[in-house]
């Protein structure tokens, strides 16, 4: 009876344990429930954010279908000669891009601790970072002939390409401009400016396109394709100087407004390019290998290969653009949560961008694998092109979890401003794995096209169970501290001047700026553009 008493005083009675075991369960199981619930509110805040970042991309696909269909009725020569042009400053612009991307991560990560004038001293510097790398791009744009002949195009391609680049060249500047201000109002929680800032350049474009290539009753010489190179430089400053406007009037620029030295500064132009010189790294190899490296392949094999896997790459990339708005609003809640120090809110917020990246890309797979003659009929009649392009959306459809997978992983890292291991990532599966597989089963099996794009599909599996890892050790080993002070950075004799500190938000760090947050915004429901390649 005493030893009784004496366990049932240690909490021992008979009966007590099955109780407290159930206790326990019931417990985990409310617990997984409301861990659950906090999941699903961050992955509504980020489909909040995702909505205009896809309408921007969707814009920018817009420009570059525009200019395609404008360009088409001029004549095969002149379709070839935008697309040699387009694809050869495409590849030198995403080097470029990669740079002035370096600025989100760390302005996102700043207005999540709340340091309002470092995220103006961030752009600042950005634009700085922009004008510098614009003069790589703008260099090419203008040996643009000569990098055609010496890629074995024919002479009137080569000379058409090289004069549509010129047209490009001056308006790199104004791209990477906009670029900067887009990071700064992404970062912020802002995604809507940017995207009606694009839309209605899309819209510019188009008739800039008409006027350029067909020219204007005596004002503006007909130009042909070269035309539509001058539209899009036209567009490109537009879009920069109505971003420009934006910071001069509206109220959440105030920060920048108040930066006061405009000068360069070394040291967080350092910083900005440690962040971003990885991710134009991991954005050359990628686009490399899918829109080079792949599409060359298929080249090798014929002309029916390469027009079935141009079918099934635009499908695909189509539905990663939704993958992608979707990851890069993650990023911006990473970030914030990260400046907050608040790490168990950055975990669901990967989470939360994993669920929907995953998810959306897998019910797409799932559409490949019910209808893809239909999908590829939308394209073509061709019986030989209709049969294999069905086949490679099979190979789609597991590519399609797979691109998913990663994108999201690329993305809640940069959100953390990790991004050399991301990079290294990348080149291991993408070049290591991918290249290598894909050449060996496309023309060493009876696979062929299908083989290629099964080694496309290996690459990216590689590269989404790397960036898994890497998101489970930074985000849940070691969880990463805030982003330490721009002032800091500077030196200590820029302190005390102005620099707006508050303590780590509890709450949302959407509504720390002045105005509506960005899900009562009226027209808040756009933004993004690049996308990336990513």
């Amino acid at each position: 009876m005493q030893d009784g008493q004496a366990a049932a005083a240690r909490g021992h009675a008979p009966g007590a344990a099955p109780r407290a075991a159930g206790h326990g369960r019931r417990a985990a199981a409310a617990g997984g429930i409301r861990r659950l619930r906090r999941v699903r509110r961050e992955a509504r805040r980020i489909l909040r954010l995702a909505g205009p970042i896809v309408l921007s991309q969707l814009g920018v696909i817009g420009m570059n279908t525009t200019d395609t269909l404008m360009v088409g009725p001029l004549g095969p020569t002149a379709l070839a000669g935008v697309g040699v042009g387009g694809a050869i400053h495409f590849f030198a612009l995403v080097m470029s891009m990669g740079l002035v991307l370096g600025t989100g991560p760390l302005v996102s990560q700043a207005f999540g601790a709340g340091r309002l004038r470092d995220c103006g001293l961030l752009l600042v510097q950005g634009v700085w970072v922009a004008l510098a790398a614009s003069v790589p791009v703008m260099l090419v744009s203008a040996e643009g002939e000569r990098i055609a002949r010496l890629l074995g195009q024919a002479p009137e391609i080569a000379g058409l390409a090289g004069a549509y680049m010129r047209a490009l060249a001056p308006g790199v500047p104004g791209w990477l401009l906009f670029m900067a201000f887009r990071q700064y109002v992404e970062g912020i929680g802002r995604p809507a400016p940017p995207t009606v800032i694009t839309l209605l350049g899309l819209a510019l474009n188009a008739l800039a396109n008409h006027a350029f290539i067909h020219g204007v009753g005596g004002m503006i010489p007909a130009m042909g394709a070269v035309g539509t190179g001058w539209a899009t430089t036209l567009v490109r400053w537009s879009m920069a100087f109505a971003a420009a406007a934006y910071l001069a009037f509206r109220a959440d620029s105030a920060p920048v407004r108040g930066v006061g030295v405009l000068a360069p500064r070394p040291a967080l132009v350092r910083r900005i390019l440690a962040v971003g010189a990885p991710i134009s790294g991991q954005l050359v190899l990628e686009v490399g290998l899918f829109s080079f490296g792949a599409a060359i392949m298929m080249g090798w094999l014929g002309a029916v290969p390469l027009a079935a896997h141009q079918i099934a790459i635009n499908l695909a990339s189509t539905t990663f653009m939704v993958a992608l708005g979707a990851s890069l609003a993650g990023q911006i809640r990473v970030g914030h949560h990260i400046g907050a120090r608040r790490p168990a809110a950055a975990r669901r917020a990967a989470l939360a961008t994993y669920m929907l990246a995953v998810g959306f890309m897998a019910a797409c797979g799932l559409v490949f694998l019910g209808f893809p003659t239909l999908l590829v009929g939308l394209y073509t009649g061709e019986p030989d092109v209709l049969r294999l392009g069905a086949t490679l959306l099979l190979f789609a459809a597991a590519f399609q979890v797979f691109d998913g997978a990663q994108v999201a992983g690329l993305c809640v890292l940069r959100g953390a401003a990790d991004t050399a291991v991301p990079m290294l990532a990348a080149g291991l599966g993408y070049w290591g794995v991918g290249l290598p597989a894909a050449y060996l089963l496309g023309f060493h099996t009876p696979l062929g096209a299908a083989g290629i794009w099964a080694g496309l599909s290996l690459a990216l599996a590689v590269v989404a169970a790397l960036l898994a890892l890497r998101v489970r050790h930074v985000l849940w080993r070691r969880a990463p501290g805030p982003p330490q002070p721009a002032a800091a950075v500077v030196g200590r004799g820029e302190e005390g001047q102005g620099d707006e500190r508050r303590p780590a938000l509890r709450a949302d760090p959407a509504e720390r700026l002045p105005g509506p947050a960005p899900s009562a915004q009226p027209h808040a429901t756009r933004e993004d553009a690049w996308s990336a390649p990513c």
